[in-house]
Formats: C-alpha cells, structure tokens, sequence
C-alpha cells in the first residue's frame, strides 16, 4: 500500500499550533483603554503624560490622555467612569469637590481627603507626587498634587497602584517648575518621557 506523504500533515500541524499561539495572546490584550484625565496647563498635561507613558511603557496596556475643562469636570468624569484617573490637589479635593472645611496640616489633609473619596465616593488617592502648588491651595489649605483613580479601575489592574505609586515622592518644588517649563511649549509627552527615562523609571 502506497504511503502517504507526511509534509501536508506537518504543515497543517504547525499551522494549527501557530494559529492558536497567535490567538491566545490576542485574546490576552482584549480590554478597556485607560483614560486620563489633565486640565489644559503644562503643569497637568506633563503629570499626566507621566502616567500615561508610565503605565503603557511597562504595562502595554493602552493609555488615553484626554482634556478636562475644569477640576469639577474631570471629577464628575471620573465618578461617571469617563475617566480612569486624573490629577487633584488635596485642597481642591478637600473644600471645592467635598465641600469640607479647610485642613492646615498637609499630612492631616491627604488622610482627610483619601478617606472620604475611597469610602463615599469609591475613589481612590494613590502616593502624591512630592510637591505642593500653593497657587492652587484654596484659603487654609498645602496643596498636594497625587493621583485620583476609580476604585472598579484598580480592581481589574491589580498591579496599577503599586506602579502608579513609583511616581510618588520623586517630583519636589523645583523638579516641578522645571517639567511645567519645558512642557510648555506644547511637548509635554517628550517631557514626561524624558523624566521617566532619566529616572530609570521606564
């Protein structure tokens, strides 16, 4: 009895097995697109781009940067699930979007703010950056600029806390005033991309 050729049967074989190891990682990628929030100023847009890169770079997960009007935007946006993250300040989180009376102590109104976002609002505070911006310190209040991230967000990336919180502590005063003003010139993501490098961050 005349055998027959083995090839087709190999070459089917390995093109199966191709087939599905190119399907499985495909399959893997499939998910939602994080968007981050950043209010049209070199100071928001370059923190934001940090994130973003920060997050894609190490992760390969897909990363938005989108623009917010107003701090009261990107916070309603944020509690829509319109936006994954953004950048607050803690007196902006603590008198204009809580409402609540103004905290001196700058480690006393982190603790404020985060506990309140994460228990009524199901937002979460990450590490802040390392810098304060009193030109956005409400009457009675240090302004400390940190991530602001839905909660079901880090529920579906369990390792995004723990890498956003690289960020924390790493930008002081001067660092800042020197990101916002090379950012502004409109190329804040080469900015951004040239601190994590520089870091050794990504």
């Amino acid at each position: 009895m005349k055998r027959l050729p083995q090839f087709p049967l190999i070459l089917l074989l390995v093109l199966a097995l191709t087939g599905l190891a190119g399907w499985r990682p495909a399959a893997a990628c499939v998910g939602k697109t994080l968007v981050v929030g950043a209010l049209e100023t070199p100071q928001q847009q370059v923190l934001a781009q940090l994130l973003a890169i920060l997050i894609g770079e190490r992760t390969g997960t897909t990363v938005k940067v989108v623009p917010a009007a107003s701090h009261a935007a990107a916070h309603e946006a944020l509690l829509r699930a319109d936006l994954d993250m953004y950048v607050e300040y803690t007196g902006i989180g603590q008198v204009q979007l809580l409402g609540g009376a103004p905290i001196a102590d700058q480690g006393a109104l982190y603790k404020a703010v985060k506990e309140r976002y994460n228990q009524e609002l199901n937002l979460v505070w990450l590490e802040p950056f390392g810098f304060v911006d009193p030109k956005l310190a409400p009457a009675g209040t240090v302004a400390e600029a940190a991530p602001v991230v839905r909660k079901d967000t880090l529920k579906k990336y369990p390792a995004l806390a723990r890498l956003i919180n690289k960020l924390g502590g790493v930008i002081d005063q001067a660092t800042m005033q020197k990101l916002e003003a090379a950012a502004g010139g409109g190329n804040a993501k080469d900015v951004a991309r040239k601190f994590l490098k520089d870091n050794r961050l990504i």
